[in-house]
């Protein structure tokens, strides 16, 4: 697919940063679509300031874990590697929290208007976008790689006196059109799945709702999911990696404080706003 990107405008600060935009899709566009789904969020915001100057933000945003930072380095270079930018590094509400962040007019519309992404996206009606939908095999599975990395959870359930053997990669949301389209996926690509739609649940920052989940239960939907879409968090490689080792993977594992920070994390970290 090309894209059109003659009607996409580019702002001051965007022909001073030297952004570009990509011509086609590719997998790394495919995986940060699916990072965007899973984190992320594109926001539009208008005012004044008390100077009374008036202004407009185009932000591009990324909700991430202090513990994930070798992740959020991958993010960010993938980022880059499309757009010829970089992403910028703020604290976040919350102790652990960081946001991945970027004002762009050109790459906000760029998403929305070629990618099918949507403005101040709504949890309750989040979807997979056709561009990925009508998409190849590796960009659905470059998309999925991204979605699960940000929001699937990778977990081995005691189903016998070994401990924790029985591998289940698991997605709950409460926008059932995003669950449904990856029913769709899950069933184009070949996978075994089961639904459970309309569970109820309690969130502290929500109170009551309803959520729907999808999952892929047993070894060879695993042994299918690392051979063609794969994982590029850090915490679901090293559960995989355990699980293969030694046949088991007890709950938490990979979860432990600051478990992945690397010399060029740390120096970020101390960098952020």
């Amino acid at each position: 697919m090309t894209f059109d990107i003659s009607q996409i405008e580019f702002s001051k600060n965007d022909l001073n940063s030297n952004i570009s935009l990509p011509n086609n899709i590719t997998t790394n566009l495919a995986e940060f679509i699916g990072i965007i789904v899973g984190d992320g969020n594109l926001g539009f915001y208008q005012g004044k300031l008390e100077s009374g100057k008036c202004y407009v933000s185009y932000q591009i945003r990324i909700s991430g874990n202090i513990n994930e930072m070798i992740y959020l380095d991958h993010v960010n270079s993938i980022f880059q590697s499309i757009f010829n930018t970089k992403l910028h590094y703020h604290r976040d509400h919350g102790i652990n929290a960081i946001l991945l962040r970027k004002q762009s007019k050109a790459i906000q519309q760029f998403l929305i208007k070629q990618c099918g992404l949507k403005l101040n996206r709504k949890t309750e009606s989040a979807s997979i976008p056709v561009i990925i939908k009508e998409a190849e095999r590796p960009i659905k599975t470059s998309f999925l790689r991204g979605l699960a990395d940000t929001d699937f959870s990778l977990t081995f359930k005691k189903k016998s006196f070994k401990g924790h053997t029985y591998p289940v990669i698991k997605a709950s949301f409460k926008s059932r059109p995003l669950v449904r389209d990856l029913e769709y996926l899950f069933k184009d690509l070949g996978f075994t799945y089961c639904v459970c739609y309309d569970e109820k649940t309690f969130d502290k920052r929500w109170g009551e709702y309803h959520r729907h989940s999808i999952y892929l239960n047993g070894k060879k939907n695993l042994q299918k999911w690392e051979a063609e879409v794969g994982f590029s968090n850090p915490k679901f490689l090293k559960r995989l990696r355990k699980w293969k080792e030694e046949g088991h993977c007890p709950p938490g594992y990979a979860l432990s404080p600051r478990g992945d920070l690397n010399p060029g994390s740390v120096a970020v970290l101390n960098q952020v706003d």
